[in-house]
């Protein structure tokens, strides 16, 4: 189902290429139909998309962590002045939900699993994975690793944190920030306004206060980062459960 909806979303945007944009859209539209994920000849662009999928464990981080992606893209393009994008990604949204529906209870249940066995078995060390594998589950910190693997290659799709072509894409209307509509405090122009984006310098981590209209996809970042720690957290509670039915 999930790839199914995907597939609806590409088709989607295919027809507003073609409906809308002329020869130029035909063409670009056809493109995208063409386009496959790991083609070593025409790989999709971002490749956090050529990335395989080899286990269900992949699959539930992928549709969590980097399906999460796609959610604050379309909510930024819901946002657009061209009404078919704004309609086309509202109704995509709905669909989203389900995908990240389906990662966080995949990794969930698979957490679960993993604390049951864990606790039946007296194990209390989730480092001992050669025991933890034995019992017929993965792992806790190979869980970990396919969520800091999913998060770096997803990290890459909002683009770069300052970006000319992030304040192009507001400036001109074709998107807005995550709920704009919601947004209070600011005129949603930010001609003057800035926003506070964390950086290298020297080899030091610093937060730099820049024009708010450059940081578009820093904000889209923080605000995706932010709703992927509510999940963190909740699968964080069910370890803490577990350890709490072992200790009693």
């Amino acid at each position: 189902q999930v790839n199914v909806e995907a597939g609806r979303h590409l088709r989607a945007m295919v027809y507003l290429l073609h409906a809308h944009f002329g020869r130029d859209g035909r063409e670009e539209g056809e493109a995208l139909l063409a386009r496959r994920s790991g083609d070593a000849d025409n790989p999709r662009i971002l490749t956090a998309f050529n990335e395989k999928t080899p286990d269900w464990l992949s699959f539930f981080m992928f549709t969590f962590i980097t399906d999460r992606d796609g959610k604050y893209q379309l909510a930024a393009l819901a946002e657009s002045g061209f009404d078919p994008l704004s309609r086309s990604c509202r109704f995509m949204l709905t669909e989203e939900a389900h995908h990240l529906f389906v990662g966080e209870t995949g990794v969930g249940r698979t957490i679960e699993a993993i604390c049951a066995a864990m606790v039946k078995a007296g194990i209390t060390d989730p480092y001992d994975t050669e025991a933890i594998r034995k019992l017929g589950v993965v792992d806790l910190p190979l869980l970990q690793r396919k969520a800091n693997f999913h998060m770096s290659v997803t990290r890459d799709l909002f683009g770069g944190e300052i970006s000319s072509n992030g304040a192009e894409a507001f400036n001109t209307g074709l998107k807005g920030r995550y709920n704009e509509a919601k947004l209070t405090g600011d005129d949603h122009q930010l001609q003057d306004a800035t926003y506070k984006v964390q950086r290298v310098v020297n080899g030091e981590l610093v937060w730099e206060d820049v024009p708010a209209l450059r940081a578009i996809n820093s904000r889209l970042l923080d605000d995706y980062i932010a709703d992927c720690q509510g999940g963190i957290d909740r699968w964080n509670k069910s370890i803490e459960k577990a350890g709490d039915r072992k200790s009693t």
